[in-house]
């Protein structure tokens, strides 16, 4: 585990040759000493059970040390201790050994990100700034991550703070730095991320790593979005050839659901178009609703309703796409008041769970299940009748999404009203109850709370 921290100290490009060699080093390492500490164990409890016929059977020892898939060039550069594989064989053969396997590499998402690595297992950095999803009692979490060590690699590189912000914003977008020129090239160089790594590279780092683990390797070999199914079988088959016992394979993009996302990656998903989803999908998109930005910009309609005049307020996310919708009719704290704002709050929920069907599409569909809706008292006549409120609510939002073409701002509906817009009546519930002399009466059906 953080075995691309290592690299990133060290100045290594993780996947390159120098890198291979130090993975292969580092990986030795740990084998040798595993074996020994199960060679002394079997000193101390005996070997294990079956050991008899195995290639550890110290009546007849077949098994022989590891060795790197290609002779180290650089044993000295990181001051490796030396290790004396001929007394290990030597202690299996007087002791046997207690382990038939010893070596491994799981993986380690949460323990690294709960111990403070960058790099998961024997991978690279995902990326040097991305989108984790926690699962917050059935709530999509989003939490946003810069690398520390590359955070501290621009300050060594003595940059100022304008040219730090002007890096970690171009970095934020794509999770690498590769094409960030105003970096120091060393920095380009070392700072490398999954994305930025063959598919070549990845199964040889594996391939590596695996001369000295006796088990399989949790490893992924990245693939872009462009990859094709010939590009996967190469890759297959050059990890089969080198040696390696397992193989995982991730095409960016290819999963709906992911725990490590780029910020690239979160919006090309969000500009895809929209696409039938599974029942469970939509269960699970349906617990979470969007979060409301700190300013969000919108424009409101004046509409002349049954009920009096409505201010239709359609708020959008910065995208183009609407986002809320707010409705006000009548006085503050009238039932009419209440029955509006209850109205723009289910539409503005409506829009802001997630869904396959875009805000647009979503909005749409609301305007199809308003529009028509009867009442007792329709205000005006042929293009310009308001059938009710919800039918007013309709051809204000389908005037919004250009389904309709605008009405003239300077307009009125030509239609005298017979007694004026009051609030609900509770007996007949036309909008007629109006307080007079201290009564509310309703114009409509003659009811009175006197």
């Amino acid at each position: 585990m953080g075995l691309g921290d290592l690299m990133y100290h060290l100045g290594v490009r993780y996947g390159s040759e120098e890198a291979q060699e130090l993975a292969a080093q580092v990986m030795e390492f740990v084998r040798y000493h595993a074996l020994r500490a199960s060679v002394d164990l079997a000193q101390a409890r005996g070997p294990f059970a079956a050991i008899k016929g195995s290639v550890y059977d110290p009546d007849d020892v077949q098994w022989t040390p590891p060795r790197p898939l290609t002779p180290y060039e650089r044993l000295e550069t990181w001051g490796r201790p030396p290790l004396d594989w001929d007394a290990l064989v030597e202690g299996v053969r007087r002791h046997g050994i207690r382990n038939a396997a010893q070596t491994t590499v799981a993986p380690t998402g949460t323990i690294a990100t709960v111990s403070g690595c960058e790099a998961y297992g024997c991978e690279p950095v995902f990326a040097l700034a991305y989108v984790r999803h926690v699962n917050d009692n059935g709530k999509d979490m989003e939490l946003r991550y810069t690398s520390p060590i590359f955070l501290h690699a621009l300050e060594r590189a003595g940059l100022d703070r304008e040219a730090q912000e002007r890096i970690l914003q171009k970095v934020a977008l794509t999770g690498s730095c590769r094409g960030v020129e105003e970096l120091p090239p060393y920095i380009r160089e070392t700072f490398v991320v999954a994305a930025d790594i063959t598919a070549e590279e990845h199964v040889r780092m594996q391939a590596a790593l695996q001369a000295f683990v006796d088990a399989s390797i949790s490893k992924t070999i990245n693939f872009p979005a462009t990859a094709t199914s010939g590009d996967v079988a190469r890759a297959f088959k050059l990890a089969w050839e080198l040696g390696c016992k397992g193989l995982t394979v991730y095409v960016t993009g290819s999963r709906e659901k992911v725990v490590l996302e780029t910020e690239a990656t979160r919006k090309a998903k969000e500009a895809q178009p929209p696409t039938m989803a599974s029942p469970t999908t939509r269960a699970e998109t349906a617990r979470v609703r969007r979060p409301r930005p700190h300013v969000v910009k919108g424009v409101t309609y004046r509409k002349g309703t049954p009920l009096g005049t409505a201010y239709v307020t359609v708020n959008d996310n910065g995208g183009d796409e609407p986002f809320e919708v707010f409705l006000t009719v009548g006085k503050a704290g009238s039932d009419t008041a209440a029955v509006a704002e209850a109205l723009g709050r289910l539409i503005s929920l409506v829009l802001r769970i997630p869904s396959p069907l875009s805000a647009t599409r979503r909005l749409g569909q609301v305007v199809q299940q308003l529009k028509g809706i009867g009442g007792g008292r329709p205000l005006g006549f042929g293009r310009d009748r308001v059938r009710s409120l919800p039918d007013g609510v309709a051809q204000v939002l389908a005037e919004h999404l250009g389904m309709i073409e605008p009405q003239d701002e300077d307009q009125e509906i030509g239609q005298l009203s017979l007694f004026p817009a009051g609030d609900l009546c509770p007996e007949c519930g036309h909008a007629a109850l109006v307080k007079e002399e201290g009564c509310n009466r309703c114009y409509s059906c003659g009811y009175s709370e006197c």
